[in-house]
């Protein structure tokens, strides 16, 4: 069957940062806030960052930090915020982990126990090949730390989203949202530091001195 359905949660989630020492995070630390981006005009999408490009899923979703600098904001309706992210990097990489803060649910009568909210599927040449479902905390503040295992790697596209959830129940919209941080990869390449002039004057000169030196044993 491959890898294309809702995966154990033990298969997917393990202890640890696997090759951590090797890991490119996305912080969206230079992701602009809501009000920044809505007065320039755009959507905040694509933002870029350590080779890394996210994408909002929603088609004119907003992409832009709101209630916490340094973290994009995703709802999962009633608002022009985007509720998910795309991320590719142009090459094929590994899905360690991502961080997210619940902001809670808008219930307006008893709140169901909702599960499974949290949206995450992997892509390889433009088919699904992994899913899996993650249930956010209803407690406003909770920190929640996702470790991804080995279903998540060597992909190309890898998307998180909120859904809003299937009940009854009467619930605002949004009825939940979180603020999404540190989405963490394996395997991209670092990019290229580029030389200081310094050095590009003095590697000149080498070759040039290399140059006289084969000239003057011709001589």
């Amino acid at each position: 069957m491959g890898r294309l359905s809702n995966l154990a949660a033990a298969s997917v989630f393990c202890v640890g940062l696997a090759g951590a020492a090797s890991a490119t995070t996305m912080t969206f630390d230079t992701l602009p806030d809501y009000g920044t981006v809505m007065s320039g005009g755009g959507t905040g999408s694509p933002y870029v960052e350590n080779g890394i490009t996210a994408t909002a899923t929603s088609a004119g979703g907003v992409m832009a930090s709101y209630f916490t600098p340094g973290t994009v904001h995703l709802d999962d309706s009633g608002t022009d915020a985007t509720s998910g992210v795309m991320f590719t990097t142009g090459s094929v990489f590994d899905v360690l982990g991502f961080s997210f803060t619940s902001l809670g649910f808008n219930f307006l009568d008893t709140a169901p126990n909702v599960m499974g909210n949290i949206f995450i599927q992997g892509f390889l040449n433009g088919q699904k090949v992994v899913q899996e479902h993650i249930t956010m905390s209803p407690v406003f503040g909770t920190v929640q730390d996702i470790v991804l295992g080995a279903a998540f790697a060597g992909l190309d596209a890898f998307s998180i989203e909120i859904l809003y959830p299937n009940t009854e129940a009467f619930c605002d919209a949004p009825c939940g949202h979180l603020d999404l941080d540190s989405v963490t990869f394996g395997g991209i390449a670092p990019s290229p530091v580029p030389l200081p002039a310094s050095g590009l004057l003095l590697g000149a000169a080498a070759l040039g001195l290399a140059g006289m030196r084969r000239r003057k044993t011709r001589a």
